[in-house]
């Protein structure tokens, strides 16, 4: 028998070491992850339509965390100024003025767009739509009401405002029309979220906490709202959502149940929060107290997205609430309802605005002039720096440098950077000579609250 040669022997145990090695980092030649730090950074998606008050989620693959995030309608598509994270949620107001060029029958968008800016100089675009929330602005009306309400004298009378009452039949409508175009002919869902009753599709019959209908050629939706018998007085919510945008409306009304109840007084009655600038709106807290009731009492925000209040139930006497308005994007009015252990309630109104004040101008974007520039081994090249929210400078090198107002950072280890007053020196590091290869690295500049990039082009090795 022949035996194999010494030679051939070590041969093979090499090769398998060797797939061994590769299988251990993944295969020497697999394709690297779009997620990893610094590669291309990129938005998804890169254009989009979304309602207002309909949430809308975007990704960003590749770049470096934290990511600089910047709107250019930033009342009517409001971003956070940093991601730490690869996806970011944006939530659009509803647009006030829309793009020029629409007509009447075109979907009515406000066309923003969002730049996402990476630590490693990448920037990547996002063109977005917001369209306006034809239901935003429209109110249900409870009108007419088959069973009347008992007031402090005994007297009965039809309830009016978003009212229905116990053990009887109240219609709701709503009309679904935006800039004179109706919405005839679509689905709606109708949901009560709150409240002892159900909802009553007149055309078919069906019944349940949740329907679907349809409006009407006129573009008018029409429920019934069916509240059960014996029951106290309580808040109901109303959930009118269209059935193919997602796009919906929620209205508070009021259940009144077989007992009569008096009526609160709250003092103060009316809040109004006014903004710094006319692109803010007024924010701020207040406090008010309710008098001439059983408590506990109960207040409930009409809008949370604009005044919340807090706490809910207030078992004092009187009953002491505090409201919020922490939104400088949104204005508005709402309504705070009151309502106390015997069913009697109270309104107070919250009105939120934007000041009369110019806001200030913003700084100038940073400039670099020339904005790239190529080296040889151990040359040095400078560049002017331009604008920005600060004057004059300092010096840094290394890896990185900076002074009082600009400084400049890179990740490439071969480049030795120093800023001086608005100039901008960067060196390839290395023996004089011409090198080998190409190498393209980015060189941020900034101001501490904005940054542009340097293009350097280098020996990718030097004698």
């Amino acid at each position: 028998m022949k035996l194999p040669s010494l030679s051939s022997v070590l041969g093979g145990v090499f090769a398998l070491l060797s797939a061994l090695v590769l299988t251990s980092c993944g295969g020497g030649g697999a394709a690297g992850n779009p997620n990893s730090p610094g590669s291309a950074l990129q938005v998804i998606p890169g254009a989009t339509t979304m309602y207002a008050g309909v949430p809308t989620t975007f990704q960003i693959i590749g770049g470096r965390r934290p990511f600089l995030l910047t709107s250019t309608e930033a009342t009517v598509l409001p971003v956070p100024t940093t991601v730490d994270a690869q996806s970011f949620t944006l939530l659009g107001n509803n647009p006030g003025v829309v793009d020029t060029g629409l007509q009447p029958g075109d979907l009515q968008v406000r066309t923003v767009t969002v730049t996402v800016r990476s630590g490693d100089g990448q920037s990547a675009l996002t063109t977005i739509k917001v369209a306006q929330n034809f239901l935003t602005g429209y109110g249900a009306v409870f009108s007419p009401s088959a069973c009347p309400s008992v007031v402090d004298n005994g007297s009965a009378e039809a309830p009016t405002g978003n009212v229905a009452c116990a053990g009887g039949d109240t219609a709701v409508r709503f009309a679904a029309i935006t800039n004179g175009s109706l919405h005839g002919d679509e689905a709606f869902n109708l949901t009560i979220l709150r409240g002892a009753a159900i909802l009553v599709d007149p055309s078919t019959g069906a019944n349940g906490n949740t329907i679907t209908v349809r409006s009407d050629h006129t573009g008018e939706v029409l429920a019934i709202i069916r509240a059960a018998a014996n029951q106290p007085t309580q808040l109901g919510v109303l959930r009118i959502q269209e059935a193919t945008t997602g796009v919906y409306m929620d209205t508070v009304f009021v259940i009144t149940g077989n007992t009569s109840a008096t009526t609160l007084t709250a003092i103060p009655s009316e809040f109004t929060f006014t903004g710094a600038t006319t692109l803010d709106c007024g924010v701020g807290t207040g406090t008010f107290e309710v008098f001439d009731g059983v408590p506990p009492y109960t207040a409930v925000s009409a809008n949370t997205s604009l005044v919340t209040v807090s706490p809910t139930t207030s078992s004092t006497q009187p009953g002491v609430f505090r409201i919020n308005a922490s939104n400088p994007n949104l204005c508005g009015n709402t309504t705070i309802i009151v309502t106390d252990s015997a069913g009697a309630r109270a309104t107070v109104t919250v009105t939120t605005e934007a000041g009369s004040a110019t806001p200030p101008t913003p700084p100038t974007p940073i400039q670099i002039s020339p904005s790239s520039i190529t080296l040889s081994c151990g040359q040095t090249g400078s560049v002017s720096i331009a604008g920005g929210s600060a004057s004059g400078g300092g010096g840094g090198g290394g890896g990185g440098g900076g002074g009082a107002a600009f400084s400049a950072s890179t990740t490439d280890s071969n480049l030795n950077i120093t800023v001086s007053g608005n100039t901008l020196s960067v060196t390839r590091a290395g023996p004089a000579g011409p090198g080998t290869g190409t190498t393209t690295s980015a060189v941020t500049v900034t101001d501490g609250s904005s940054f542009a990039t340097l293009s350097v082009k280098s020996p990718t090795t030097c004698p």
